[in-house]
């Protein structure tokens, strides 16, 4: 994975400020551009990142079929009505973990910035004060990461 100092400048708009909006209010115009800017930059801009003292570049960009795991489980916890119970709220809060693993096996910067920003959007879910709000985030949450998938392959993504 790249160190710490490479520039990660596209990133910046996609923070956790977005991500909250988006799971708590739903999609707009400004977090629905953000996420375009995202799954561009993971999917075609990683693609060929020059790694100082290095002589190739390397690929640090994300496939779907790094992420399909992680994505088939949401859309299994979506296919049995959400959070509306205590295994599917476990089964949620296990899709860090799981990211977590995506990211240790494939070590590259597009999946380990996928994991920040699926995590914000986790805690984001889990701490609504009531079911029917955290069934809403449920819902807004699905709806975040279908779009930096489709925007993701939109982009060149593979």
């Amino acid at each position: 994975m790249l160190d710490n100092k490479h520039s990660l400048a596209e990133f910046d708009k996609f923070q956790k400020k977005t991500i909250k909006h988006w799971i708590t209010n739903g999609p707009d115009l400004n977090s629905v551009s953000e996420a375009e800017q995202f799954g561009k930059y993971i999917a075609l801009k990683l693609k060929k990142v020059k790694i100082p003292n290095k002589k190739n570049s390397v690929d640090e960009s994300v496939s779907t079929s790094q992420i399909r795991q992680v994505f088939t489980k949401l859309k299994s916890i979506e296919a049995k009505g959400g959070l509306k119970n205590e295994a599917e709220k476990i089964e949620f809060l296990m899709l860090k973990p799981l990211m977590a693993y995506v990211v240790g096996r494939h070590k590259k910067t597009g999946l380990k910035q996928l994991q920040v920003r699926l995590n914000w959007g986790i805690d984001e879910v889990m701490e609504a004060d009531d079911d029917d709000e955290r069934q809403k985030r449920f819902k807004n949450f699905c709806k975040l990461f279908e779009a930096i998938l489709a925007y993701h392959k939109s982009h060149g993504g593979n």
